[in-house]
């Protein structure tokens, strides 16, 4: 049965058929074959529908239409303008105010390609204006935009919690400590390129320069992660919740307060969020079918045992997962990497102690970087687009982040306790 599954699958794929239905024809041929006569055919579509019926899901569509809403209404402006009053004229100020950028925003979006697009379009004709190469700033903000699905809110981190069944807002909560790390480790790089290169930011203007003025003037834009992420970990409401009270808050905030948001930008923001929140739908769907036959046929309990018959190594096993996913990363979405790995990786892994909620981030940590990795990366071909370049000349300087990014990883694989801290301090876990 799995012979025939991967078979089907991967030939689909190699005739470019897209993936959601490759993944849901692949399951139809495996029930054609092993399950003739027996209505699996009217199973599958249940199955196709139902999967899709789920509270948590329904944070995605809003989460999207919140980036993209910040985005059109000037709310990520907001935020850029404060990164940079606080990081100045200093050697890879403008950078580091990018990843700075780029971490808030990834706290109300959470969305890798959609902090590309809005903290991106901002920040890299800024940087290239100020002397910054064009590659290094691209393949920078490319870099900063794979921490979006990391802090919390994360619609992979939704994906995995619908998937394996566990609590989102743990997840959301033990996703906090790695986006940080990200972060820093991008910062601490961007600062040592900076100085070899002096890129060095213009003397700011008294008025931009100003802390106390920018921030009172983005407010508004900086309450909105602390509303979103505060009203989550407080309880006051669920991350579903959370995604429509951030839409609400974002309408107001760019149509009435800072008048930012017209009716066209509200038109292109809500039409952007729908398709891309049809197209993960669909994705769930299909890749949900998927899931149904790898239960049927007990698939990644045979995985699972095949591995631990070769070897016993926790060490070994988890550099064998992660290297499958960083290939896997490479040449499939995000969503889709963990829908199909979740079921074969969480009850291998947590055979051998890893707690679920670790093996969710880490997988959302490794898959994410993989969108910064061609061929796939859409990150690094959105910042790309946006700056003007080549991937030939911005390869070199974009390994380099990816190489930072993967020394992250490694870090939180050696010490689990950096991913669990937060939810076991808040009794979470």
């Amino acid at each position: 049965m799995l012979a025939v599954l991967i078979v089907t699958l991967l030939i689909l794929l190699f005739l470019t058929v897209p993936i959601f239905a490759a993944l849901a024809l692949s399951a139809l041929v495996v029930f054609a074959v092993y399950f003739p006569g027996q209505g699996m055919d009217l199973m599958l579509a249940q199955s196709m529908v139902k999967s899709c019926d789920s509270f948590p899901l329904m944070a995605i569509p809003f989460f999207m239409l919140v980036g993209t809403l910040m985005s059109k209404g000037g709310l990520a402006k907001k935020l850029v303008d404060i990164a940079e009053a606080f990081t100045g004229n200093s050697a890879g100020g403008l950078g580091t105010a990018a990843i700075v950028a780029s971490m808030l925003f990834a706290a109300i979006s959470g969305s890798g390609p959609a902090t590309a697009a809005a903290i991106g379009g901002i920040m890299i004709p800024a940087m290239v204006k100020q002397g910054y190469g064009k590659e290094y700033s691209a393949s920078l903000l490319a870099a900063g935009s794979t921490i979006g699905p990391v802090i919390p809110p994360s619609i992979p981190m939704i994906m995995f919690a619908v998937t394996i069944g566990c609590s989102t807002t743990t997840l959301f909560m033990a996703g906090v400590i790695p986006g940080i790390l990200m972060g820093v480790g991008l910062i601490v790089y961007n600062k040592w390129i900076s100085k070899k290169n002096n890129y060095r930011g213009e003397e700011l203007s008294e008025e931009k320069s100003s802390k106390a003025k920018t921030i009172k003037e983005g407010i508004w834009a900086l309450l909105m992660p602390v509303i979103v992420l505060g009203g989550i970990y407080t309880g006051v409401f669920t991350p579903t919740e959370s995604a429509v009270v951030g839409v609400v808050y974002s309408l107001i905030v760019s149509r009435f307060i800072y008048k930012t948001l017209t009716w066209q930008g509200l038109k292109e923001s809500l039409v952007d969020a729908a398709i891309t929140s049809a197209t993960i739908m669909i994705l769930f769907g299909g890749a949900n079918t998927f899931g149904r036959i790898l239960t049927l046929g007990d698939i990644p309990s045979t995985i699972a045992s095949g591995i631990l018959s070769v070897t016993s190594s926790k060490i070994v096993i988890m550099i064998l997962i992660n290297l499958i996913l960083l290939v896997v990363g490479m040449f499939i979405d995000t969503n889709s990497s963990v829908i199909l790995f979740a079921p074969i990786v969480v009850p291998l892994l947590t055979q051998l102690g890893y707690h679920e909620i670790f093996i969710g981030v880490m997988m959302v940590v490794n898959l994410c970087i993989g969108m910064l990795t061609p061929p796939l990366g859409p990150n690094l071909f959105i910042t790309m687009r946006i700056g003007g370049v080549s991937l030939e000349k911005t390869l070199p300087s974009a390994l380099a982040t990816i190489a930072i990014l993967y020394i992250v990883l490694a870090v939180m694989i050696v010490f689990p306790e950096l991913v669990l801290c937060l939810p076991r301090l808040l009794g979470m876990i």
